[in-house]
């Protein structure tokens, strides 16, 4: 949790996950208070899906029982929502932000990094310095949802056994098209080893994000030996700037905050 005394805006979702990472790990660079709140995937359906979000009573269940709503995405269960989070949030998707007197709500984790760039409003060059260099960052925060869409289907039927191998390939498209981007990008500004300007921005933070997420996928797939790593079967050479970023930004302190223990895990279960 970034420190939340007077927090600027609330965060609720299942944890961890790298997405919320980008909003964050951009709120420690720039010293923007936010707050997370959150349980494990498998504990969101005890939760009150709300801005004051947290593990629901019997008094909420029972008060709730006819709000109840059956969740799309990775939830198969009945989700508690208020009136309140709906309004904020009208496809009553998580992660869900909202602003510090919870009236607004902003969705999908790339719009919420940036409210948490704009929330600093001087002295801030991680959404670029000027409306040129900031639209080449949404650029490619753009880019990175075609990705994000495909990779997010093959995690899924991964995680419930049902992966195919058009569902893998399917992602392996997405992956080498959005690799293929940031590769050329590095390799065009080889003098700063950023993949825009001179110092990270949330084209950087967005991109170790999605990464993270992916790399999940090194981990064996028990159900079909025929679907195996997109990461290992490509192998390090194809996307050798992108990797070394990668691995330079999970050393970063500012990063290893969140990701330490959630990489280093998968790291060791697919050894």
């Amino acid at each position: 949790m970034v420190n939340n005394n007077k927090p600027l805006m609330r965060i609720f979702c299942y944890i961890p996950t790298p997405r919320i990472w980008k909003s964050s790990i951009t709120a420690r660079f720039i010293d923007v208070n936010i707050e997370v709140r959150g349980t494990k995937p498998p504990e969101i359906k005890n939760w009150l899906w709300d801005f004051d979000a947290r593990p629901l009573t019997e008094e909420d269940k029972i008060k709730l029982a006819d709000k109840t709503s059956v969740g799309r995405t990775g939830f198969s269960i009945k989700l508690y929502k208020t009136d309140e989070f709906l309004k904020a949030h009208p496809y009553g998707t998580i992660p869900a932000a909202f602003s510090s007197d919870g009236k607004i709500g902003v969705f999908e984790s790339n719009s919420i990094m940036r409210l948490v760039a704009r929330l600093k409003k001087k002295n801030n060059n991680i959404y670029g310095s000027n409306p040129y260099e900031t639209s080449r960052i949404d650029g490619f925060l753009d880019a990175s949802l075609i990705f994000a869409r495909s990779s997010q289907k093959y995690l899924l039927s991964i995680n419930n056994g049902s992966a195919t191998l058009k569902i893998r390939n399917e992602a392996k498209e997405a992956y080498m098209n959005y690799m293929i981007g940031i590769e050329n990008a590095l390799n065009e500004n080889k003098k700063y080893g950023f993949i825009t300007s001179q110092n990270i921005t949330l084209a950087d933070i967005c991109f170790f994000c999605e990464f993270s997420l992916f790399y999940r996928e090194i981990m064996p797939y028990e159900k079909s030996d025929k679907i195996t790593s997109i990461i290992k079967e490509i192998g390090p050479s194809k996307f050798k700037l992108s990797l070394k970023h990668f691995h330079k930004l999970r050393k970063h302190p500012l990063f290893k905050i969140d990701s330490k223990k959630y990489l280093d895990s998968i790291d060791k279960k697919s050894t």
